[in-house]
């Protein structure tokens, strides 16, 4: 695929979209901040072309810039850097999830978008693992979902809050359990009826709004789903779907098991997932996704935009 990219941001994320690309043989711009990372990344990957200094000093001094681009700043920056991108004249753009934690500045987003035609979509890598694209081939064999429960219990004790802003930990749940709640929603579509608790109000100093999450409800599609999460106690990242025939677990969610009607025992599920190993688990599907401007695949602006007020309901936010 030779398709010219813009890569913004020289961090962790950057580093895995880069080994993408690579493999895809695409022409890269990486733009990031700060030398010392953009060094690390050169040494990496030399076929590609890099900038530090930050992106609004790269677009006022760059000329012609690609038609796609894929956005992988801290939470705190997406926003205005996605802005940027569109303003530059940018017309497909990737952004890490969740593009921004509040409805306001999504719609900041896409006001910008809409104003200048370009399309924007948010990486929610997940939808695109082996375990999730054969579970959903499996499910409609078997007529499709009947019930979904998840959970995105968060490991308190892994997380560094001196590592990140104060408006990507306020709403945690929507700046990193939402992978589980998306994926589980592109499942069974969104919530029509939604019946959520949030309890456990100031016990985390970094996340306010509570630490006991639970629920129940309907999707679009008739689908009921509950989900039950509590962060401080033992817990996962985990859905379980069922149909008539068969009970699916996705528990860790790269991995696929399944339990038969009339059993207790739980086995593997063999899938192909060769991809997920050799690249961070979904990247590649999704990029390549991206790319071939396969968009009704990805999460676009209003889709995030709806799913923002379910987050905000599920999490308990003002």
């Amino acid at each position: 695929m030779k398709n010219r990219v813009l890569v913004v941001g020289s961090g962790f994320m950057a580093s895995e979209y880069l080994k993408v690309l690579s493999a895809l043989e695409c022409d890269v711009v990486v733009v990031g901040r700060g030398e010392e990372k953009i060094n690390i990344l050169r040494s990496i990957y030399p076929q590609f072309t890099y900038f530090a200094g930050g992106l609004d000093w790269f677009l006022k001094n760059s000329g012609e810039v690609p038609n796609y681009a894929i956005n992988t700043t801290n939470i705190d920056q997406l926003k205005v850097t996605t802005c940027l991108l569109i303003e530059k004249g940018i017309k497909n753009i990737l952004v890490e999830k969740p593009g921004d934690t509040s409805i306001e500045g999504l719609k900041e987003i896409q006001d910008c978008a809409s104003g200048n035609s370009s399309l924007v979509f948010i990486a929610y890598n997940r939808r695109f693992y082996a375990s999730v694209l054969q579970l959903k081939h499996e499910v409609e064999l078997d007529g499709g979902v009947t019930s979904v429960h998840f959970e995105f219990t968060e490991w308190l004790h892994t997380i560094d809050s001196e590592l990140f802003s104060e408006q990507a930990l306020n709403k945690w749940m929507i700046s990193n359990s939402s992978h589980v709640i998306d994926t589980a929603f592109s499942l069974i579509g969104k919530p029509s009826v939604l019946n959520a608790i949030v309890s456990g109000q100031n016990i985390i100093s970094w996340h306010p709004s509570g630490c006991l999450f639970t629920g129940s409800g309907l999707s679009e599609q008739g689908i009921p789903f509950t989900y039950h999460s509590n962060w401080k106690a033992p817990g996962r990242w985990a859905i379980e779907i069922n149909t008539e025939r068969r009970k699916f677990y996705l528990k860790p969610m790269e991995k696929l098991q399944v339990q038969l009607l009339g059993s207790v025992q739980i086995g593997d599920f063999s899938i192909n997932d060769q991809l997920d190993q050799d690249f961070k688990p979904g990247v590649y599907l999704q990029t390549k996704t991206f790319l071939k401007c396969e968009f009704e695949k990805l999460v676009n602006l209003n889709d995030q935009l709806k799913m923002t007020e379910v987050y905000n309901k599920i999490g308990g936010y003002k």
